[in-house]
């Protein structure tokens, strides 16, 4: 004899787990999200994991600047990043400007000093193009 009941069930149960798979995030989220993501590309830099990194910039950075030239003139400065903490963020539609505390030291930067020492904050630019989120680099 056919029973629907254990059938009638288990598309319920489908129907109602997808339904709270597929809830919308809240701009609070995508925010902690995009932090995240910043986060992660500091990350990245300080280890050294250039082509990571890279992988962050806008696509239109990435149109113009080749892994390779990012990476030599990342290599090429005096300064060496050696921290980055989050601090604070603000948020529009399609832009955000995320606050870090960024330490740095550079090596003999004058006759008779060994080595600086400092930190500084540091507003990073991010744009959203088509629903992702990437870092956009200052102008030189």
């Amino acid at each position: 004899m056919y029973r629907p009941v254990p059938l009638l069930a288990a598309m319920l149960i489908g129907l109602f787990l997808s339904a709270c798979a597929s809830r919308a995030t809240t701009p609070e989220d995508a925010e902690k999200a995009l932090v995240e993501r910043a986060q992660n590309r500091w990350d990245t830099l300080l280890a050294g994991d250039y082509e990571g990194a890279y992988a962050y910039y806008s696509p239109g950075y990435r149109s113009t600047t080749s892994v390779i030239d990012f990476a030599i003139g990342i290599r090429m400065r005096r300064v060496r990043w050696t921290t980055a903490d989050y601090k604070a963020h603000s948020c529009t539609e399609n832009t955000c400007t995320i606050k870090f505390d960024v330490g740095f030291s550079v090596d003999r930067p004058v006759p008779g000093m060994d080595k600086y020492e400092s930190s500084s904050m540091i507003e990073d630019q991010w744009v959203k193009t088509e629903g992702q989120w990437w870092y956009l680099p200052k102008k030189k």
